[in-house]
């Protein structure tokens, strides 16, 4: 065992704990709640974060500043809208939440929905950024346009250049055609912590199997996680 450890490079490291830590939060969810994971989406989740780690901790700074630094929203550049969007996969459905948002912080639309069925990770993410797209269009937005996602392999995919030719790279290549009425339009990866109102969104979207769309005229529980959420 041990000289098996000592060949292991530090990324192939890294992944190892990641999916052990994975399949024990599995083994968690099967013992208190009844929910069992696929295998396929234990891999993915643990893919997901160890490729979202790498690049929230390339130099790997001490563990206690990670904890001090709490991050939040950061507020696009002037003149930039931002277009924060997030899934979640569990018991064969997937949610998605979308919250679109000015430089000022002032939300001028969002909304959510789910899906039935089995969904990857990373589809679920795609499907998210397919809707964050149709609702940005639904709310005629002009100018320039950065959406943002907590899923470094999404974002990742999207700066290929169409040399993605997989079924995910070609919908998301559409993605990119259909924000050819903005001025100009980019995907960017940001930490979880920056992404929570999407990401509560979707998570309530997922669990009350909704649909959902609202302007300036939203709920008091997502008045309060964006009040808190801006810096």
């Amino acid at each position: 065992m041990e000289d098996m450890m000592r060949i292991l490079d530090k990324k192939a490291m890294a992944d190892l704990i990641m999916m052990l830590w994975n399949c024990w939060n599995s083994r968690n969810k099967f013992i208190f709640n009844g929910q069992i994971d696929k295998a396929q989406s234990i891999w993915e989740k643990a893919s997901n974060l160890s490729s979202e780690f790498r690049i929230y901790n390339p130099v790997n700074p001490p563990i206690l500043a990670q904890i001090e630094n709490i991050k939040k929203w950061k507020r696009p550049t002037n003149g930039t809208i931002k277009v924060n969007f997030d899934a979640t996969v569990n018991n064969n459905r997937m949610g998605y939440g979308v919250i679109i948002r000015d430089e000022d912080g002032f939300v001028l639309g969002g909304g959510g929905g789910f899906q039935e069925g089995s969904f990857s990770v990373l589809e679920a993410e795609c499907i998210a950024l397919e809707r964050s797209v149709e609702v940005a269009n639904k709310l005629n937005l002009t100018g320039k346009v950065t959406f943002e996602t907590d899923s470094a392999e999404l974002a990742n995919k999207w700066n290929m250049d169409n040399g993605d030719i997989t079924i995910i790279g070609s919908r998301i290549k559409k993605c990119k055609e259909a924000v050819n009425l903005f001025n100009s339009a980019s995907l960017v990866w940001s930490h979880r912590s920056c992404n929570r109102v999407a990401d509560l969104i979707c998570t309530k979207m997922c669990r009350e199997a909704k649909k959902w769309f609202f302007d300036m005229d939203y709920p008091k529980d997502i008045h309060n996680a964006v009040t808190s959420d801006i810096i």
